[in-house]
């Protein structure tokens, strides 16, 4: 491909390569052992970065981790730095565990250091395990932050003899394990549009460019190669936060952290993604990647040299199964990622762009008893999403209610042995209070609130002598709610003054006994148990409207968002794998970029749709 190249690898930007000798002196405080950093700019490690430059500094968040050996000896101890405020190429660094603080000793005594400090790295120091990522974020335009994080540092060894005349503590000089590369890149003169750019990749047929493993011996001096890799990755790759638009004006720059090695001529390619997954392939010129040194390589794009992306297709081999057995994909094109909705719970087409919530359930329950004669209206039990919570009458009958009577089990003739259970003799009688069951309430929850209220309707009707209703009324014990998270069930509410309202209705005269809470609370079990009564005068002279509403009830609504789908293939490579998938349930593959362009249907055993539809592009 023909492609405007400024072959310009530029080494040791802002003294990348520079290397500075280890202080000859060093130093005690009482016994404990105190550190410093030292050295040039481009040894320390927040990065900073003008367009020519690279200044790299400590910052307070950053751990090193030491070893000791001979006299005093450590393994990996975390000692934090402190960068001095008019002088950030200078700090101290501070034990962050006062139990792994190096205290000095008599005899010769070597300290080995890297950078960052990480907790499970308690092998020796001669094989410290290293890794450099093949992915790769870059913030935003032009932004070096991601490369503080990827970079891996070790200090040249320091060997000491303790001597009470030499105050000087001891200094590290640092030195950046992998080579930071700079890609600047632009579209070339002439070009009419601008260039929404997905990703960048760095291919090597000669090295590797990033570690999956590999190790460094912080006991051997510093030099230009002190990585041994295990498992060499042969390609880079840099993606966005934030999308960068390549223009034939301004060169953008992209920053990647990469592994020493040798890169013969037409060895190393450079590829870049657009949005549409099109992709621009250059040939690089030759260089030869260092430890802590900077690089720069500037490219002009040509439009016509972007390749469009083979299309991705995938046809299945049956066009009918069984849940639980295997469906065979024959996938080709390219394709970011291809994605499986198999139809188990949290892996569920229905939930691929809405989120998934559950809810818990609500169970409510009481113990009622009738009384004083005969009742034509006989109590109802409502629910309500809507009432505002204002226990009048008027409000409670502006609300919408749902009539729930016929869920719950009700006392059918009055109990004529004697008054109401306000005592516990009473509560305790055989067959005087009657259970109402534990009914789930989840049902009457409106999707929009995690509110309920539960209310008893009560209607006294006129006296009537035939009828023999001289003093009508119900009596309520053990009025609760729990609420079900899984196996663990919450008590939300349990009956007390504070959480069930009486309220008597405007028919009841003024000073006229009606429904209240009856006799001083007892203890049965632990629990206070406070009865109340639905009533009112005897002989009624007119109708009665009474109601006794719970305070609302709340459901734990956890929202886990939409469903996350099996990626089963990645890297874009246009292969044609053939893919092997069980499904359970609904299953499919997802087209993220539009609608199915190839929907095939196909049926389960169990009737269930499956759904293959063709394209899976991730955007």
């Amino acid at each position: 491909m023909k492609k405007i190249l400024i072959p310009i690898w530029l080494l040791g930007l802002a003294a990348g390569c520079q290397e500075a000798p280890v202080e000859a002196s060093f130093a005690a405080s009482e016994t404990a052992v105190r550190f410093v950093g030292a050295g040039p700019a481009a040894t320390r490690t927040v990065v900073e970065a003008d367009g020519t430059e690279i200044s790299v500094v400590w910052g307070s968040d950053d751990v090193i981790g030491i070893f000791g050996r001979g006299a005093t000896a450590g393994n990996n101890y975390p000692y934090a730095a402190a960068p001095e405020r008019n002088e950030p190429s200078q700090c101290t660094f501070a034990s962050t565990d006062m139990d792994k603080i190096f205290k000095w000793n008599r005899g010769e005594q070597a300290f080995y250091a890297y950078y960052p400090y990480a907790e499970d790295a308690d092998a020796e120091p001669n094989a410290l395990p290293v890794v450099l990522p093949t992915q790769q974020m870059q913030n935003g335009p032009g932004s070096t932050e991601h490369l503080a994080g990827l970079g891996v540092m070790k200090a040249a060894p320091v060997t000491r003899v303790f001597s009470e005349e030499d105050p000087a503590p001891v200094g590290f000089t640092f030195r950046n394990l992998f080579a930071m590369v700079e890609i600047r890149l632009k579209m070339a003169p002439g070009t009419a549009v601008d260039v929404p750019v997905r990703r960048i990749r760095l291919l090597s047929e000669a090295a590797p460019l990033t570690i999956g493993a590999g190790t460094v011996d912080l006991t051997a001096p510093v030099a230009d190669d002190p990585l041994d890799i295990t498992d060499g990755k042969k390609e880079a790759v840099l993606v966005f936060g934030e999308q960068p638009v390549l223009n034939k004006t301004d060169y953008q720059s992209f920053w990647l952290m990469l592994a020493p090695g040798r890169h013969p001529e037409g060895t190393l390619a450079l590829e870049v993604t657009a949005i549409d997954n099109s992709t621009c392939t250059t040939t690089l010129p030759a260089v030869a990647f260092k430890a802590n040194c900077n690089y720069r390589q500037d490219a002009a794009l040509s439009l016509d040299e972007f390749v469009p992306a083979e299309a991705f297709n995938a046809t299945a081999a049956v066009t009918e199964c069984r849940v639980g057995e295997p469906v065979v994909f024959a996938l080709s094109g390219e394709a970011e990622t291809v994605d499986f909705y198999s139809g188990e719970k949290f892996h569920q087409w229905e939930y691929a762009d809405k989120d998934r919530l559950e809810y818990s359930d609500v169970f409510f329950s009481f113990r009622a008893q009738m009384q004083g004669g005969a009742q034509l209206h006989p109590l109802t039990v409502k629910v309500s999403t809507d009432f505002d919570g204002t226990f009048e009458e008027p409000n409670i009958l502006t609300a919408a209610w749902t009539d729930v009577t016929t869920r719950f089990t009700l006392p059918t003739k009055p109990w004529t042995a004697n008054n109401g259970p306000n005592t516990l003799e009473r509560y305790l009688e055989e067959g005087r209070m009657i259970s109402s069951g534990e009914v789930n309430l989840s049902a009457y929850y409106d999707e929009k609130s995690p509110y309920l209220y539960v209310a008893f309707f009560y209607h006294v009707d006129k006296y009537d002598a035939t009828l023999k209703n001289s003093r009508p009324g119900i009596w309520f014990t053990d009025i609760m709610a729990v609420r079900a998270e899984g196996d663990t069930r919450i008590p939300i509410l349990s009956q007390t003054k504070e959480t069930v309202h009486i309220v008597n209705g405007d028919k009841y005269a003024e000073g006229e006994a009606g429904s209240d809470w009856q006799g001083t609370p007892y203890e049965y079990n632990g629990t206070t148990i406070s009865p109340l009564r639905m009533w009112c005068v005897n002989n009624p002279p007119g109708d009665r409207d009474a109601y006794a509403v719970t305070n609302k009830l709340e459901r734990k609504v956890s929202n886990f968002g939409p469903d996350k789908p099996e990626s089963v293939k990645g890297g874009g490579n246009g292969d044609a794998p053939r893919l092997q998938l069980r499904v359970c349930g609904t299953g499919n593959l997802r087209n993220r970029t539009g609608g199915p362009e190839q929907d095939a249907h196909r049926r389960n055993g169990n009737g269930l749709p499956l759904y293959g539809d063709g394209k899976t592009l991730r955007s």
